[in-house]
């Protein structure tokens, strides 16, 4: 029998011997990396929340990184802003100074000023964060705005803001220089002052007049084009008596003209003389209200002509830059054909039977005198049977205010009006003509002075207008002057311009508004079943009831154009209310481009003046759009001509949205910024236009031009309440940087439990592993001498 020797590394001994050894070695590892592995396998059964620690440690180091970057652009852009709140407050501290002296461009100071300080702004609105453009939005990598050079001189092929300024001026003033504004004298002897265009956008709009002047007539504004008139009668106003005339400039504003009857010599700024005569000659002289009137008419001429000159020049500056730098636009209708209204009344005229001639046997005038010593004065047929010596006669007319008299006096010279009741004097001397006599039917009938007229052959015309009939009572005065009662005509087609208060549809009344002939209608259900009326604005619908309209997209057909103008105001959500001014609609809004209006009914649409479908605006840039400028009566685009001021995205949605970052997993932040934000670009344009326009430096309005526009400038620099301000953009992305900064701490308290997690699952005690190899190494001690007994062990020494 064979006994086979003992082989360790075969053996039990030896095996567990191999293990102490590799447990003592993964333990030196262990004590050295202060890691419990070197792979996932050894890590234990908590490694699976480690790796998913892991992960979100790993997000939140990448949302530290997107953190960093936007903060980088934030404090940017802040900056940026901060020196636009620098450069405003500088142009307006400068534009708000008394200083108007001229250098010899025709600027001021202030205007140099801001001239240098609109490059600033350009530069800042082109600041770069990396290859970032910060005011472009989505366009990041396009420069935010043009060079200031191409903006305000343009290029070899683009008008830059320069000639657009100049353009509207020429348009603005008209070709006579007063505001296309036509001034004249009507045979009558009213001054009339009438806007040369119903369409036009440019110069002066007649907004109001009011009159406290002694006998005269004020008619208007009304008409179209609108139009107002001023008749003395006659009569010479009272020392201190005056006419108000309110007119709405091109770019919003409101300016009045008060002219003031006097009899100062000199007489004072903003006043007319009163015709004094001379009563110190033999014999004397009488005031002469012909003489007057003319004193009135050349100051309305001249005032008119200053407030155009002053005024008009600086607003046309401020809506030059308006179409140039902003987005909106409008869509102005034709003027509305007439007989589109119907009215409860309609104006009538009556033409008298008596051919009134004077004493040379013509067709008397309006001059024609009542004086029977004059050479020629009316017939003497007739002023004999008007006098009826020595008591006269009475024309008594009953109108809108009740019934009045007309006293023919042989006694008297001069001519009187109380409480409607006119004195004519017929003595010889009598300064009364042919005119009073009209003037006087209209007062009593309280019509119109352009009511009461003298035809070429001598009749007298009485327009009764749509107020009230004109009743004459018959006697010697009718008689001789060939009148009778004029009774208007009933609920006809009638020819005044559309107002606001005109009625889409419906019977007139009595005493109320006009109403569209060719009127909206709402539907039935028939049978058979009628469809409503609709108007479609950009795509939503607005419905036509017959009563009890909801909402934004429901309109009464008993509703005025007042209302209609405002519900569609509502759809497209214009910030400047449309208009109508002249019987002519203007359609505004804040973007041109999406501007769509159709109507269902064509006919009704046609009857305001929408002849043309759809209803579209120009895009800005808008320029004068036909020549000769002084007489161009539309805004056009002009953006194939004229330089781009704002070259980044111009997409719908808000500015703060062109930029977005993740910086949590549930948390987004806004940044984005675009150079034509409201805030941005009114105050880019009011620092541009005040540094670009100049004047002569010796002309006659030239401080006045500058001092209304530094005016302008200084309100357009003022922020107000309700419209979006530099500071408001900084508040945004400021809201963003504290949202990251909330984001950021979450983060970094997350940062430390996840650590404590995966510290947890890989992280190896060097105490309990110290301990677990000094227990490892007293056994491998032990082994090893056990292994070195055994190796001494032979059968001798066994048995």
């Amino acid at each position: 029998m064979s006994i086979s020797s003992i082989n360790y590394g075969s053996s039990v001994l030896g095996a567990q011997i191999r293990n102490i050894n590799q447990q003592l070695t993964d333990l030196s590892t262990q004590l050295s990396t202060g890691k419990l592995s070197q792979n996932y396998s050894g890590m234990g059964t908590n490694e699976g929340f480690a790796i998913a620690s892991r992960a979100q440690l790993s997000n939140i180091a990448a949302y530290t990184d997107t953190i960093t970057n936007v903060n980088v652009n934030i404090n940017l852009a802040n900056t940026a802003l901060q020196s636009l709140t620098t450069i405003r407050n500088t142009v307006q501290t400068g534009s708000a100074g008394t200083s108007q002296d001229l250098n010899v461009n025709g600027q001021t100071i202030a205007q140099n000023t801001a001239a240098a300080q609109f490059g600033s702004m350009v530069g800042v609105l082109n600041t770069q964060s990396g290859n970032r453009y910060l005011f472009s939005g989505t366009a990041y990598n396009t420069q935010s705005v043009a060079d200031a050079g191409d903006i305000i001189n343009g290029t070899t092929t683009q008008a830059g803001l320069k000639t657009v300024m100049a353009e509207r001026q020429a348009a603005d003033l008209g070709t006579n220089g007063m505001g296309r504004l036509v001034q004249s004298t009507l045979p009558s002897g009213a001054i009339q002052v009438q806007e040369d265009s119903p369409t036009s956008p440019f110069g002066l709009k007649i907004a109001a007049v009011s009159s406290t002047l002694t006998g005269a007539t004020v008619t208007g504004p009304s008409g179209s084009p609108v139009a107002f008139s001023v008749n003395l009668n006659g009569v010479n106003p009272n020392n201190g008596d005056k006419l108000s005339v309110q007119f709405t400039l091109p770019d919003g504003s409101t300016e009045q003209i008060n002219l003031t009857a006097s009899t100062a010599t000199p007489t004072p700024v903003g006043s007319f003389a009163i015709d004094p005569g001379n009563p110190n000659i033999i014999p004397p002289v009488p005031s002469n209200p012909a003489i007057t009137s003319a004193n009135l008419n050349t100051a309305l001429n001249t005032a008119i002509t200053k407030l155009a000159n002053t005024s008009l020049v600086a607003a046309s500056a401020v809506a030059a830059g308006d179409n140039f730098f902003n987005r909106v636009g409008s869509a102005t209708a034709n003027v509305a054909a007439t007989g589109n209204l119907i009215s409860a009344y309609t104006s009538t005229t009556g033409t008298g039977s008596v051919a009134l001639q004077d004493s040379a046997l013509a067709p008397a005038s309006a001059t024609t005198s009542l004086d029977p010593s004059a050479t020629p004065h009316l017939n003497g047929t007739t002023l004999n049977a008007l006098a009826n010596a020595p008591t006269g006669t009475t024309l008594t007319i009953t109108g809108a205010s009740g019934a009045h008299t007309i006293t023919f006096d042989p006694t008297v010279t001069t001519v009187t009006t109380a409480s409607g009741n006119t004195t004519i004097g017929l003595a010889s001397g009598s300064a009364a003509k042919v005119s009073d006599i009209l003037n006087a039917i209209a007062t009593a009938a309280g019509v119109p002075s352009a009511n009461v007229t003298l035809s070429a052959s001598g009749n007298i015309q009485i327009a009764t207008g749509t107020g009230t009939d004109v009743t004459v009572t018959a006697g010697a005065a009718a008689t001789a002057l060939g009148l009778s009662s004029v009774t208007r005509g009933g609920n006809v087609s009638s020819t005044p311009p559309i107002t606001g208060s005109t009625v889409l549809s419906g019977t007139a009344t009595t005493g109320g508004p006009e109403v569209l002939s060719t009127a909206f209608q709402a539907g039935s259900a028939g049978p058979p079943a009628v469809s409503p009326d609709t108007i479609t604005v950009n795509g939503q619908t607005l419905t036509f009831v017959a009563s009890g309209a909801t909402g934004p997209n429901q309109i009464n057909i008993t509703d005025n154009v007042t209302t209609l103008l405002g519900k569609i105001d509502q759809i497209t959500g214009t910030t400047k209310p449309s208009t109508i001014h002249g019987g002519v609609i203007t359609i505004n809004t804040d973007d041109p481009g999406s501007l769509n209006i159709t109507s269902s009914n064509s006919t009704a649409f046609a009857a305001l003046g929408f002849t043309t479908s759809p209803v579209t605006a120009a895009k800005a840039p808008l320029r004068v759009g036909s020549s000769p400028l002084g007489s161009a009566t539309t805004l056009v685009n002009g953006s194939a001509n004229t330089v781009k001021w704002y070259t980044g995205n111009d997409g719908p949605g808000s500015a703060r949205s062109t930029a977005v970052a993740r910086v949590d997993d549930s948390v987004t932040v806004q940044y984005g910024a675009q150079a034509d934000e409201n805030a941005i670009r009114s105050q880019l344009q009011a620092i541009a236009v005040f540094g670009t326009f100049s004047t002569s430096p010796t002309g006659q309005y030239s401080g006045a031009q500058v001092a209304a526009l530094s005016l302008r400038t200084t309100q357009a620099l003022t922020p107000q309440a309700g419209q979006q301000k530099i500071e408001d953009i900084q508040t945004d992305i400021a809201m963003a940087q504290n949202t990251m900064k909330d984001a950021s701490t979450r983060q970094t308290q997350a940062k430390a439990q996840l650590q404590t997690i995966v510290d947890q699952a890989e992280s190896a005690s060097p105490d309990q592993v110290a301990s677990e190899i000094l227990s490892l190494q007293n056994a491998l001690q032990a082994s090893y001498q056990t292994t070195a007994n055994l190796a001494q062990l032979s059968l001798v020494k066994y048995l």
